[in-house]
């Protein structure tokens, strides 16, 4: 199922309640809420905001940030009901987000060697602070939850970072053990000085269930891995027939599982054509 009307250019991507998807759309402004058909059922956008990023859900609330302003929204039947201001990002940084029931957490990238990961309070004051070291290529991606443990993707090594519960405590690292990709020579390449910058390899990767949901990033057509919560390779999933096209760009994913034990994918791409892609997948069964 495709849904490509309307779209510029989705940046993130969410399950909702109601089996609805929610996409935002950072070169509209947008928000679009679709069905599992992938049929739009509505649109809106949120004052003084250009950059959409869907950071999570907040009992009723969805949880909105803006990383020119640095602002989350706390959005309510298509409302901002409330708003506050993260202080203390680096200007100019790579920014992700991520919110739940209890907390707000903001990653700031920068193009210095030293990037920031912080839980921010009801007002956007950091109660805590983990400074994060290394390429910025080794920190930049999205912010996930893995059974109420902060999650710090790359989408340019195959890797994560695990809180287990403090960021005091500093991360676990686990590793996608049987990640396979054509760009990993040029990882290599890049970690011995050669280059001007790694090759992204992994835009985006969810939980659900049992497993872990990595877009494996390649030329071609869709390619999903599945992972065990060690971070063992389980899966591979490719699409149906799929047609081999040159300039392919998933940038974000989400995943739920459903009461029959069964999957639901949503995919965002940029190209060929700015799209949401719905996909079911049943597991084999365990012997």
């Amino acid at each position: 199922m495709i849904r490509g009307a309307d779209l510029e250019y989705p940046r993130t991507i969410l399950f909702g309640k109601g089996d609805r998807i929610y996409a935002s759309d950072t070169e509209s402004g947008d928000i679009f809420v679709f069905d599992l058909n992938g049929t739009i059922q509505t649109s809106f956008s949120l004052p003084n905001t250009t950059f959409p990023y869907l950071a999570g859900w907040k009992s009723d609330s969805l949880i909105v940030f803006d990383p020119e302003t640095h602002r989350f929204h706390f959005v309510v039947n298509r409302t901002s009901v409330d708003s506050i201001v993260a202080e203390k990002v680096p200007p100019k940084s790579l920014q992700y987000v991520l919110a739940n029931e209890d907390k707000l957490y903001l990653k700031a990238v920068t193009r210095d060697t030293t990037h920031f990961l912080w839980t921010l309070d009801r007002t956007g004051n950091p109660i805590q602070e983990s400074v994060l070291y290394g390429s910025s290529w080794e920190h930049a991606g999205f912010l996930r939850n893995f059974d109420d443990q902060l999650v710090s993707l790359s989408g340019f090594y195959p890797w994560v970072l695990i809180w287990a519960d403090d960021l005091l405590d500093g991360p676990d690292t686990l590793r996608w053990r049987g990640f396979d990709s054509p760009m990993l020579r040029r990882t290599y390449a890049f970690d011995q000085g050669q280059g001007r910058g790694a090759p992204l390899i992994a835009s985006s990767a969810a939980t659900a269930g049992e497993y872990w949901f990595v877009l494996n990033q390649r030329a071609g057509w869709l390619r999903v891995d599945v992972y065990d919560r060690s971070g063992m390779l389980q899966h591979i999933l490719i699409e149906a027939d799929p047609s081999y096209i040159k300039n392919f760009y998933p940038i974000d994913l989400a995943v739920k599982l459903n009461p029959d034990g069964t999957y639901q994918l949503a995919v965002a791409l940029v190209a060929p054509e700015p799209s949401i892609r719905v996909y079911l997948w049943t597991p084999p069964i365990k012997t």
